[in-house]
């Protein structure tokens, strides 16, 4: 066993014990106090910029009219094999690097 499976297993057990326990601060119970940087409340708001509608506009759809959807299995796997009998998966025999 390594180092870090046994750390894993050691912070799953910790999180186990605190869960068991009815600790509201379960999911965290684990996290080393030594590593956890302490928070600035003098510190400014984070602005996040979300995208816009618009951003999306401009986005092309990689789909054809005539493609298929298929969601049958044995369709999926036969619509795979006409796929790649026309080499769109690089999948050519005489393909040479």
């Amino acid at each position: 066993m390594y180092l870090t499976e046994l750390e894993e297993y050691i912070s799953s057990f910790i999180t186990y014990l605190a869960q068991r326990e009815k600790n509201p601060d379960a999911h965290i119970s684990a996290l080393p106090l030594d590593i956890m940087t302490s928070k600035d409340f003098k510190a400014d708001p984070i602005a996040i910029e979300a995208p816009n509608a618009t951003d999306f506009v401009s986005m092309e759809d990689d789909t054809q009219p005539d493609d298929d959807i298929v969601t049958n299995p044995a369709a999926k796997y036969r619509k795979y094999e006409e796929m790649a009998q026309k080499g769109m998966f690089g999948t050519q025999k005489n393909q040479k690097y």
